[in-house]
């Protein structure tokens, strides 16, 4: 049997309509759903905010070889790997914070790598020129700060929001700027995380050095687990990744 010219339109835009409906059914949503898991805070200017219970693999908290879950301070991590840099302190009391920044060596790149430790928390920013906030003091150049940095989960400067999405999963919320062409991912999420045993051994030999009546069952209540904080920002120009910033917290 043959067929017309409307009925070949008709079944090629059938076809066409199906496979965009396929796509994306499979394609993961900019934003998660809200979930039972979730819970919400009021942040300081009353503002109410969602956070997310669940946690990331631990390869987007590394960034040439700097780990922001690891032990060791993070700023001592950026210095024997990019080298010493003088270290910047800002804010007071709870909000005190001291950052160590790198930019390429490389004159005609712009990128630009800072880490930052507060109070509790440790973080990374990694960004391009295109919306580089203005800074009071001058970064240090280094060699291995280059456009292709990237963590070891593959995040890097140039990635679009699905391949973005691929590797984080669905934000808690995104905000849009249409007149600069922008779009912010937020990742707020929050957790509760296993000690490593051989960590907690560790400190339980410790204790019962300082205290031998030590009590075994209340160290392991109190320490077995700790609280996991994680945010990240993630900013889009025309779905180009250009300003991407990481923090990690773990309390107990």
């Amino acid at each position: 049997m043959r067929l017309n010219r409307s009925t070949h339109a008709l079944l090629f835009c059938s076809v066409l309509l199906l496979s965009v409906l396929v796509k994306k059914a499979h394609a993961q949503n900019d934003v998660a759903p809200p979930a039972k898991s979730d819970s919400y805070s009021v942040k300081a200017d009353g503002e109410k905010e969602r956070l997310q219970h669940r946690d990331l693999a631990s390869a987007n908290f590394r960034i040439s070889g700097v780990d922001l879950a690891s032990d060791e301070d993070v700023l001592l991590q950026a210095t024997k790997v990019f080298g010493k840099t003088p270290i910047q302190s800002s804010g007071d009391a709870g909000t005190a914070e001291q950052e160590a920044c790198y930019e390429s060596a490389d004159q005609d790149d712009n990128t630009q790598l800072t880490f930052g430790r507060g109070e509790v928390d440790s973080s990374f920013t990694l960004s391009a020129d295109a919306l580089q906030q203005k800074r009071v003091y001058l970064c240090t150049r280094s060699a291995k700060v280059k456009r292709d940095l990237a963590t070891e989960s593959g995040l890097h400067l140039g990635l679009n929001k699905e391949q973005l999405i691929a590797i984080l999963g669905s934000a808690t919320k995104e905000t849009r700027n249409r007149d600069r062409r922008t779009e912010t991912l937020i990742y707020v999420l929050e957790g509760k995380k296993r000690t490593d045993p051989r960590k907690l051994a560790m400190w339980w030999q410790e204790e019962i050095k300082k205290n031998p009546t030590a009590n075994y069952q209340e160290f392991v209540e109190n320490y077995a687990f700790y609280g996991l904080e994680i945010y990240i920002s993630a900013l889009f120009v025309e779905d180009s990744l250009t300003k991407l910033e990481f923090s990690w917290s773990g309390q107990y």
